[in-house]
């Protein structure tokens, strides 16, 4: 993938009702510069469909991943799938999605038609079609574009709503223009999975007939986001810290009483209280000219994490988030940013005593969000002072 564009990627799977396992199964695989995503839907739900789905993703995300030919590698799956002598279906169904510089390479067999949205329109493209054995393949290869989203589903997406509020379900173009219609310009892909997902439950009358799976890739620009907490060690590199930290590019986030302090200091600016912003768990956020966002230290930090673990059961909630200091923080560290890097200084905090709050408790936050921010695909770099 072209170095200026970033992967903005989110999933939401949603078990079929009764089920402790997900009958689809997804997963990404290769490199920044070459990701590979690849999503199976099992014949059914439940422990047999989450086997099948399984298998299914990860030998053709493997075979992908180690530079074997998109063509083999489908032509190997496809071949060694069996097909349902009752209900003439394949065991398992797949969609795979494969970057190589500006290109996209799609392949599907059996789930709903992959979605790309441009300019806020479904972009329609050619697709080959081809059999393996009986198995009909579709094959698509498409120039990526800044800004443009892809949206991988399973069939629990297009039959949301049958026998409820609908006869027929929706088909993957009408599931792809809903939510071109419905996300503001510069969504993230979480907030646009959620979007989706919350209108199937709509569709659904918040049933899930069936395993629901939906995978939302942004190809967008890089979004730089800086973080400075704590004061240096050493009072003499406050100035280091300071000039390293206004040298980066994009936003600049400052977390902490003591580090505001230092760095209005460093600006000649007044910090001013936002009050009434915060609640009785979080402290009030403040202003300061030259800064994108204020907060107090470790205890919106943590609190911004906790809201990244509640996030991860209730994706939905992401619709919901409003202006307090976790949620500001939490939006501009995981969704508005492709790399964030982290300013950490080291300095003992004499107030933090007096709390229960130690050092140690502040790096372990520090490397949770590092961690976190990982795990949500953003590059992260961390200096300590």
């Amino acid at each position: 993938m072209r170095e200026e564009l970033f992967l903005d990627s989110a999933l939401i799977s949603r078990n079929h009702d009764g089920e402790t396992l997900c009958g689809d199964f997804s997963k990404m695989f290769g490199t920044d510069s070459e990701p590979v995503f690849v999503l199976s839907d099992g014949m059914g739900s439940g422990v047999k469909a989450n086997i099948l789905a399984t298998l299914t993703c990860t030998i053709l995300g493997r075979l992908l991943e180690h530079g074997i030919p998109l063509s083999e590698c489908v032509d190997t799956i496809a071949a060694t799938l069996p097909v349902c002598r009752e209900r003439h279906m394949a065991y398992a169904t797949f969609t795979a999605m494969q970057i190589s510089g500006d290109r996209l390479f799609l392949v599907e067999y059996d789930n709903p038609s992959a979605v790309l949205i441009r300019n806020g329109k479904i972009l329609k493209t050619g697709c080959n079609v081809r059999f393996v054995g009986e198995k009909e393949i579709h094959q698509r290869q498409i120039e990526i574009m800044p800004d443009d989203v892809l949206v991988l589903m399973s069939d629990g997406v297009t039959h949301s709503g049958i026998g409820r509020t609908n006869d027929d379900g929706w088909s993957a173009a009408e599931a792809g223009q809903f939510l071109a219609d419905n996300s503001p310009v510069g969504s993230s892909a979480a907030v646009m999975a959620a979007v989706l997902d919350k209108e199937c439950s709509r569709l659904s009358n918040g049933a899930l007939d069936d395993d629901r799976t939906i995978a939302v890739m942004r190809f967008c620009c890089r979004s730089t986001v800086n973080l400075m907490m704590g004061p240096p060690e050493n009072p003499k590199d406050d100035e280091k810290m300071l000039k390293q930290f206004f040298a980066k590019k994009g936003q600049h986030i400052v977390c902490g009483g003591s580090t505001g302090s230092m760095v209005s200091r460093y600006l000649c600016k007044p910090i001013e209280l936002v009050e009434g912003s915060g609640s009785e768990q979080v402290p009030d956020m403040a202003k300061l000219d030259g800064i994108d966002l204020l907060t107090e230290g470790i205890i919106t930090l943590k609190a911004a994490l906790d809201l990244r673990d509640r996030l991860k059961n209730k994706p939905d909630l992401i619709l919901e988030l409003g202006d307090s200091p976790e949620e500001l923080l939490y939006k501009k560290l995981f969704l508005e940013s492709t790399n964030v890097n982290i300013f950490f200084g080291t300095a003992a905090n004499a107030a933090h005593k007096d709390i229960g709050i130690s050092f140690e408790s502040k790096l372990e936050a520090i490397k949770n969000l590092q961690a976190e921010l990982k795990l949500a695909g953003k590059r992260v770099n961390k200096e300590y002072f």
